[in-house]
């Protein structure tokens, strides 16, 4: 019995490849939240390593809030980071990698006149400090030259302190009802050879096809957690559409918040808040990129950050589509007269 048994077991594999030759790829991206120092001045570093070799993230300076990005690799023991401020080089980071996720060495920048040394290591002092997240990818072309794309991520938080509530958390940003890693990759595989086979059997597969779901850690510090979630789809038409949503938890609860302005501000139409939003708007638009101006509201989607609190307009919300996603920030200074001081957010406008 065990031999007839075998036997269908590898029938069924057999044909399964015929029907799908290619299987999507599993990739693992380590998060650490990490401090530490360039020269004299102290920095927050959101930092991820994709399968022990690829490094990516963001790094802001403790006195100066603006998200710096960098991306590099690890070979072996050595680092090497390249830093970018709009899409410009800025500086690069050389040095080693200790086993304790230590890192150190020296900071240059991109002019090669400034030297500094520079240590970072991951922040244990973070009620959640480290999370993995999980990728499944396939890249696929048919005959016909039209081509096949999709990415998906899914989170687990290392709960390392055993708080009860980061479960709850790591359940829900991803809509995956597990904390397995085998069991999302399997999830995650199974979703987008649905996609595929789904995409080659029908009149679909003369348009490529791409689809991305894409997490990151956006904010993070001792009480809140926030994601963004990155969308991306493209099955035909002119183009892809996008959008990139906050998820905001807080640690101590799991709670999902910041999902209406009516959590954060005391009153959406404050004269006074209009107009400052307007003048932010217009500092990188004119009034004739915007469907209305004059009746513009304040964005419901919102996001915290280091400096202050984001406002998001998704496509199509206010402008057009060649306009994108459309943000604007206000410092927690500018934007703490009209914030409820009830709100779970009032501990950030008094830090």
């Amino acid at each position: 019995m065990k031999i007839f048994k075998l036997f269908y077991i590898l029938l069924f594999v057999f044909y399964s490849n015929i029907l799908f030759s290619q299987q999507p790829k599993i990739s693992l991206i380590n998060f650490y939240m990490c401090k530490g120092s360039i020269g004299d001045s102290e920095i927050t570093m959101y930092f991820n390593i994709m399968n022990e070799t690829n490094v990516f993230g963001r790094y802001h300076y403790k006195t100066i809030n603006q998200f710096i990005d960098i991306k590099g690799h690890i070979d072996q023991n050595k680092l090497y980071i390249e830093e970018k401020v709009n899409n410009r080089i800025t500086g690069y980071f050389n040095g080693i990698v200790s086993n304790d996720v230590f890192f150190s060495g020296e900071w240059t920048s991109y002019d090669r006149e400034n030297k500094y040394d520079f240590s970072f290591y991951k922040d244990e002092s973070y009620p959640l400090n480290t999370l993995d997240i999980i990728n499944s990818s396939l890249k696929f072309s048919l005959d016909n030259g039209r081509k096949f794309e999709s990415s998906k991520d899914a989170i687990i938080i290392k709960n390392e302190k055993n708080l009860n509530n980061l479960d709850r958390i790591s359940l829900d940003v991803d809509g995956i009802k597990s904390l397995n890693t085998n069991r999302i990759a399997y999830i995650l595989n199974n979703a987008i050879i649905d996609e595929y086979n789904v995409w080659k059997k029908s009149h679909q597969n003369d348009e490529d096809f791409n689809v991305i779901k894409e997490i990151n850690v956006a904010y993070l510090d001792e009480r809140l957690i926030s994601f963004t979630v990155y969308n991306y789809s493209y099955t035909g038409g002119m183009h892809g559409i996008y959008n990139a949503v906050p998820a905001m938890y807080l640690i101590s609860t799991g709670e999902r918040v910041g999902l209406s302005l009516s959590e954060l501000v005391k009153n959406k139409n404050d004269r006074e808040l209009i107009n400052l939003m307007r003048t932010k708007l217009l500092r990188n638009f004119t009034e004739k990129d915007f469907f209305d101006f004059y009746s513009i509201e304040l964005s419901e989607v919102y996001d915290v950050t280091p400096s202050g609190i984001s406002f998001i307009w998704p496509l199509y919300k206010i402008a057009d589509y060649a306009h994108g996603i459309i943000e604007i920030e206000f410092t927690y200074l500018e934007l703490k007269p009209f914030i409820k001081e009830d709100s779970k957010f009032w501990y950030l406008f008094n830090k």
